[in-house]
């Protein structure tokens, strides 16, 4: 039996799906548009949601048709969290961690018999409870020109609540045994690392696992880490997420951060180092009751940070996000405004309205009306946005439309929903669009 693989992004190889492959004992090979209907069995690999569109133009250019060879078996975190539409794209749809149970599925098939599983969904009925295992040490060696990077899994769910979150409400914590990491660690060929998790550094033996990398002479790549556990990081580098533009929303999302709380891990983290830092900072626009007082009160933080000695070793790169409301947390419902403008406010922040902030900044773009919408359709429009994805144009599934048509089309998507029958407040969380925030 011929199996082929196929996932998207930039990234050389799928950690999960070679994970999934490793157990199971199997080798796939990548496939391309020419060679996909080779294969007896794909197995795609979508983590978000346009890895969704990106597929559809895949489908159409290899000439994939579901019920017809090969078999096609969706997974990853996007068909979990979304499995009703992506089943009317694929055969069958694997909800959770498929690392123990790949291997039986491939056998069934390769046996002439239909697959079952408690995490595998034909897309008849209920979906079923995304299926969950213990992670276990496991290394993928990536190829490049700089000698490759060789990424570990060190834990897997998450133990923190926030409510924008989908880990924590996915999949309970658990981690890899400390042993098991060292154990790859020392297995792993001199150069660079990824010792990833979605907060590695609360992992019970994160000093032992920093020291070894230490010892070894590996070059930590992982920059990830929540603010109060920067000073664990190894090297100057670090990503944070921040979230609310001010304490209330960070309050209400289950980041209690106070502006001083940020300042002080900021600064001993640039301080601790004695050399320029380069620190990401991630917000999320659109959270409930947002006002023009939280941003407000996101400018006062920067104008903190100008203020304190440290920030002159400081490249600081915030990053905005609008709220992407996501099945399995608590926001799941809330009410978004994808027509609101957001960059120009964003770069006004970032520009000081024609001025310089006394810190450098690395510039960052927003997503607009029309990847928003893209993304309501997604995990909002359950198994009837597959009509209108269907009937999208090639050129929409695989680039994005002119700068000043977007917000049009945007809207002309919008309009197009309500015709298949996705009502606008199922999208939009029952509230009409409201003009854009004066910031």
């Amino acid at each position: 039996m011929t199996i082929g693989k196929l996932y998207f992004g930039k990234d050389a190889i799928q950690y999960g799906l070679e994970l999934c492959l490793a157990r199971a004992g199997r080798q796939a090979y990548r496939v391309t548009e020419a060679t996909a209907r080779a294969v007896d069995v794909l197995l795609v690999s979508m983590f978000w949601y346009l890895d969704v569109y990106a597929y559809e133009r895949f489908k159409r250019r290899a000439g994939l048709v579901k019920g017809k060879p090969p078999i096609v078996i969706a997974g990853g975190m996007q068909a979990t969290i979304t499995p009703a539409l992506i089943s009317k794209m694929v055969d069958f749809v694997f909800l959770g961690d498929a690392d123990d149970a790949l291997g039986t599925i491939l056998h069934a098939i390769e046996h002439g018999q239909c697959p079952e599983h408690p995490g595998l969904w034909d897309g008849e009925g209920e979906p079923p409870a995304p299926h969950g295992c213990e992670p276990s040490g496991f290394a993928v060696q990536t190829q490049g020109d700089d000698g490759g990077t060789t990424r570990i899994e060190i834990a897997r769910g998450c133990k923190f609540k926030c409510a924008f979150c989908v880990l924590s409400g996915l999949k309970p914590y658990r981690e890899v045994s400390t042993d098991a990491v060292i154990e790859q660690l020392r297995a792993a060929p001199p150069g660079r690392v990824s010792a990833f998790a979605p907060e590695r550094t609360c992992h019970s033996g994160w000093p032992k696992i920093a020291e070894e990398m230490q010892r070894l002479g590996l070059h930590d790549l992982s920059q990830d880490v929540r603010l109060e556990n920067m000073l664990k990081l190894l090297g100057t580098s670090a990503t944070i997420g921040i979230e609310g533009p001010s304490e209330r929303l960070r309050k209400a999302i289950g980041k209690r951060f106070s502006d001083q709380f940020i300042l002080d891990r900021l600064g001993e983290f640039v301080t601790s180092k004695k050399r320029v830092c380069m620190i990401a900072a991630y917000f999320i626009a659109d959270l409930p009751s947002e006002t023009n007082e939280d941003w407000e009160a996101l400018r006062l933080l920067f104008e903190k940070m100008e203020a304190a000695e440290w920030s002159r070793w400081l490249v600081f790169k915030p990053v905005l996000n609008p709220l992407s409301p996501k099945p399995y947390t608590r926001l799941a419902d809330a009410t978004v405004h994808p027509f609101r403008d957001y960059e120009t406010p964003w770069l006004n922040l970032l520009r000081k309205d024609g001025g310089q902030w006394g810190f450098r900044i690395v510039e960052s773009l927003v997503w607009g009306p029309w990847r928003r919408m893209l993304d309501l359709l997604v995990h909002r429009g359950g198994a009837e946005a597959y009509g209108i994805i269907h009937k999208l144009p090639d050129a929409l599934l695989g680039s994005m439309p002119k700068k000043t048509r977007r917000m049009a089309m945007a809207r002309q998507l919008l309009d197009e929903c309500s015709k298949h029958g996705l009502a606008e407040d199922r999208l939009l969380g029952g509230s009409t669009p409201t003009p854009a925030l004066q910031t």
